[in-house]
């Protein structure tokens, strides 16, 4: 371990050197290398004659004693500070042992500092005082050893993830009690040590105190203000504080204070004239030597108050001042009681004198300025030493710093050989500008940060100031050459892409004035003059693209242009603008720019008057009419637009303005030449029929429409369900019996729905029943019996439709059964010469049109149709509706006359019905003569199926007849 021990050293350089390698420490190895001061003094005193060299050696070695273990103090303190900032929330109990430490450390700090003031000015300490120091330093070395141990695990255990259960709560935060046990030793070691720093008061004071602290007290105090949210304050060992016999040595500001603070607009600008002496009560901030932070170009140490003046952090700005959107514990500042100003003063930003000169230009405007970066024009600070140049973890304590908005330490670290550039991972000037401290930012860009370094996110520090719309920061990056095309990985895009898509005009200015790319695309491939494009985007935004070269026809990846993008949006003034950058009014993106132009009356006035080709949009009119925008068709109308062209090469604006039932656009297109008899889909006149838009009828009659061109118009009235429009469509001259292209007339349209009204409105007007549509009228009537009765009415010759009385049996419908008997239609009237009416209501079991046909009709039960009755009968009902071969039995039917070579006896065997055939012999007997097609008798054939009851019952019917 290397100490530098000169005459004119301060404690500061007797701390050990950082940029040195060090030797670890170990508690037992440091007595073993460090002779015991308490031993020198016993044998010394055994002497009665004390030799003054043999003295100075002792306190020396005391006075090395004590530097090291404050090394190790510090070490500890480090630690202590990395894993606190490794949780969230520390525990009460870590809290506390973490002021004890600090208070150890001053004490130490203290006592060297006395001892080392002793052997400057040649002063012999008694040994007594001495030996006792000894042996508090060696007790606060074993102490020391036993914390360090417990933070060592802690850190371990952070490392390895293995944690968790000691984040269940304050009390459980440390649940192996490694802390509650060096607890204790750690507060005695304190009393201890500040009872022997009393010792020296004498040879102290107040301000003798040097204030060169190390790095490890400075970011565990940081770490315990963070955690507590009080400023962290250190008590001197004066008797005054002695008296007082508190046992905290940590306390909050109070309000008794003598500091005087500086908060927003309240603050002084200047110092009060007068300060009384400074308290025995300090910050930690405060404790830092003032020469520190006062260094000039030249690296010298300029003391007093007017050192400010010529200090290079300050001389390029107004002040180092936190702005008021820096960190929220950076709100309040204390001006230190020994006179001196810190480089945070007044209310006035960071970055002031750097971007006033920007901030005077007309950035609200879209004028255009052109600027370049010279970065090396901008004022820098070049650090004094290397000291901690290659020191492990620099930059890790550099960036704590920053994120705890501790300029002094950040400020220290710089000077002291520290890079800027702290690495992707912990990136020192991105957390700078996330927490929007000016201050920190400058002090980075002063030492010459790299503004276009990406963190592990792939953000540059100029795309973190746009996303939170910094723009002094932003300014203060560009001058310091930071790039504004520079674009982050992934979906991020470029600083000026943000600035756009968030509309932040004067951000937007500023990245065009030194060199932004107005024809970048954005990371959705998009351009910027597209991206920038909004309902509520500020017309001045467009105008600044347009006039930085941003060019108009520029189309993104999916084919869009920004003049698209304007009528898509409905921004007339923005289509203005672009017309007068020179936008092509016909250029597709993708679409034609008059259709969205179509919504939105401004935007389309603007492209006609910009000469629009209206042949391009073939049937805007038609979507102007869909659109229900009157205003627009006005102004198609008005710029010649036909009224009957076509969209799609099928819709009208007539038609759709009778679809959608608009009588005011109807009425404009009517005045205005649109032509009733031009189809779309359908013709004008069948779309009112079919969409129930009957008031528009009169006057496209009016205007010229055809109600015969082409036909089938009162048909599609009656399918549309359109009485009113049949009925006036027949007054006003259309032709009932006209067919419709499929071959239907309107009467069998209304007889297949059965439309009784529509049916009488095309009887009464002329309708020929004698017209066939989808069939006869007459034949489609039979399952409708009232229809069929009107039919029947007008129809001369009803028995001229051959098969309509089994029609009307197949259709289960005995009225008109009945109503066709009644017209003179026979009973016996087969269907495509096969189908008897008989025989069809046999196969469908109707019993009560059977009862009708061979009753009242007078039908011939032996009269064949598909077959003989009987036959049909056995065939289809021997197992139900028995009744309809009793009925036919009981009319006469006979089972013994052949047809087709077969009779109902026969059926009756080949049914195996025993009783059916009992039945049949019993009543109308049994020819055993007649022959089968085969040749075969009744009797072969039972015999041939071993049916010897059949048999039996045939022979004694035979013997019986």
């Amino acid at each position: 371990m290397t100490y530098l021990l000169t005459p004119d050293s301060t404690y500061g350089q007797h701390v050990p050197r950082r940029d040195i390698p060090q030797q670890p420490y170990s508690g037992a190895s440091t007595l073993r290398h460090l002779p015991s001061p308490a031993a020198s003094v016993k044998g010394a005193s055994s002497h009665n004659h004390i030799n003054i060299s043999s003295v100075d050696r002792i306190q020396a070695q005391c006075l090395s004693l004590c530097s090291t273990i404050t090394a190790t103090c510090d070490d500890v303190a480090e630690k202590m500070a990395k894993y606190a900032s490794s949780v969230s929330a520390p525990s009460p109990e870590f809290i506390t042992l973490a002021r004890e430490i600090l208070g150890v450390y001053h004490m130490l700090a203290c006592v060297c500092t006395c001892l080392l003031d002793a052997m400057r000015g040649g002063q012999v300490l008694p040994l007594d005082i001495i030996d006792v120091m000894s042996k508090k330093f060696q007790n606060a070395q074993t102490c020391l050893q036993s914390i360090e141990h417990v933070v060592s695990k802690l850190l371990e255990g952070r490392r390895k993830g293995t944690m968790s259960r000691m984040r269940r709560g304050f009390g459980k935060m440390f649940g192996d009690g490694g802390v509650e046990k060096v607890l204790p030793e750690a507060i005695r070691t304190h009393e201890d040590l500040r009872s022997g720093a009393l010792m020296f008061h004498w040879n102290l004071g107040a301000d003798r105190v040097e204030s060169a602290l190390g790095i490890g007290f400075l970011d565990l105090a940081a770490a315990v203000e963070a955690a507590t949210g009080q400023p962290f304050r250190i008590l001197s060992p004066s008797p005054a504080s002695e008296e007082n016999g508190s046992s905290h040595r940590v306390e909050p500001m109070s309000p008794a204070n003598t500091y005087h603070r500086v908060t927003g607009q309240h603050a002084a600008a200047h110092p009060p004239a007068f300060l009384p002496p400074a308290p025995a009560e300090l910050s930690f901030a405060d404790q830092i030597s003032a020469s520190d932070y006062a260094r000039g170009d030249s690296g010298g140490l300029l003391l007093g108050r007017d050192a400010r003046a010529d200090s290079p952090i300050l001389k390029y700005t107004n002040s180092m001042s936190s702005s008021h959107h820096s960190r929220a514990n950076l709100n309040e500042r204390l001006v230190s009681p020994t006179g001196l100003h810190t480089f945070m003063e007044t209310s006035t930003t960071a970055l002031d004198a750097i971007v006033e000169d920007i901030q005077a230009l007309e950035l609200d405007s879209a004028k255009v300025f052109r600027l370049d970066s010279t970065p090396s024009d901008m004022p820098h600070i070049k650090s004094s030493s290397r000291m901690d140049a290659d020191k492990p973890n620099a930059g890790a304590e550099l960036v704590s710093a920053i994120r705890a908005g501790n300029h002094r330490i950040a400020q220290q670290l710089l000077d002291r050989g520290v890079s800027p550039d702290s690495g992707p991972d912990a990136h020192a000037l991105n957390d700078a500008i996330s927490g929007q401290d000016t201050d920190a930012v400058r002090l980075l860009l002063l030492y010459g940060v790299n503004p276009n370094t990406s963190d592990r996110q792939g953000q540059t520090p100029l795309m973190v100031a746009c996303r939170s719309a910094q723009l002094e920061i932003a300014i203060a990056l560009l001058k310091y050459g930071a790039d504004p095309n520079m674009s982050s990985t992934g979906e991020m895009g470029s600083p000026l892409e943000v600035a756009v898509v968030n509309a932040h005009v004067r951000l937007a200015h500023v990245l065009l004035t030194y060199g932004g790319d107005a024809n970048q695309m954005t990371s959705c491939g998009d351009t910027l003059l597209i991206k920038s494009i909004g309902q509520k985007t500020p017309k001045v935004l467009v105008d600044m693209l347009l006039n930085y070269g941003a060019l108009p026809n520029k189309k993104n990846t999916d084919g869009k242009t920004a003049l698209f993008q304007a009528v898509t949006n409905g921004r007339a003034d923005i289509v203005a603008s672009l017309m007068e950058h020179g936008t092509d009014p016909n250029l597709p993106g993708p679409k034609h720019p008059l259709w969205p132009a179509t919504y939105h009356p401004e935007c389309l006035s603007i492209l006609v008057a910009s000469s629009a080709d209206f042949k391009k949009a073939p049937g805007i009119m038609e979507l102007a009419a869909s659109l229900n925008n009157m205003e627009s068709i006005r102004i198609l109308l008005k710029a010649g637009v036909d009224p009957n062209l076509k969209k799609d090469g099928v819709y009208t604006p007539l038609c759709t303005a009778i679809r959608d039932n608009r009588a005011e656009i109807f009425q404009l297109l009517i005045r205005s030449g649109a032509d009733p008899n031009v189809p779309a889909s359908e013709y004008p006149a069948f779309k009112c029929v079919t969409h129930h838009r009957n008031h528009f009828l009169p006057p496209l009659l009016a205007a010229g429409a055809k109600l015969d061109t082409p036909k089938g118009i009162v048909e599609t009235a009656v399918v549309s369900k359109n009485p009113k429009a049949v009925r006036w469509l027949l007054e006003n001259g259309a032709d009932p019996n006209d067919k419709c292209p499929d071959g239907h007339t309107a009467l069998t349209a209304a007889i297949c729905d059965n439309d009784m009204e529509c049916v009488d409105v095309l009887l009464l007007h002329g309708a020929n029943p004698n017209i066939r549509g989808q069939d006869w009228p007459a034949c489609m009537a039979v399952r409708h019996p009232e229809i069929l009765k009107r039919i029947l009415a007008v129809l001369q010759q009803p028995r001229a439709f051959k098969g309509i009385m089994e029609m009307a049996v197949a259709a289960n419908q005995l009225e008109s059964v009945k109503a066709l008997r009644a017209a003179g239609v026979s009973v016996e009237d087969r269907n495509v010469g096969v189908f008897s009416p008989l025989t069809t209501a046999i196969r469908e079991h109707r019993t009560d049109i059977v009862a009708f046909l061979i009753g009242e009709g007078g039908a011939d039960v032996n009269a064949p149709g598909e077959h003989l009755p009987i036959v049909k009968a056995l065939r289809r009902c021997q197992t139900e509706h028995g009744e309809i071969i009793d009925m036919l039995l009981d009319k006469g039917a006979d089972p013994n006359k052949m047809y087709r070579g077969w009779n109902g006896i026969m059926q009756a065997l080949e049914n195996g019905d025993a009783r059916m055939l009992k039945k049949l012999t019993d009543r109308a007997g049994v020819n055993l003569e007649v022959r089968d097609e085969l040749g075969r008798t009744v009797v072969e054939i039972a015999t041939s199926r071993k049916w010897d009851e059949a048999v039996d019952i045939l022979m004694s019917s035979k013997a019986h007849s």
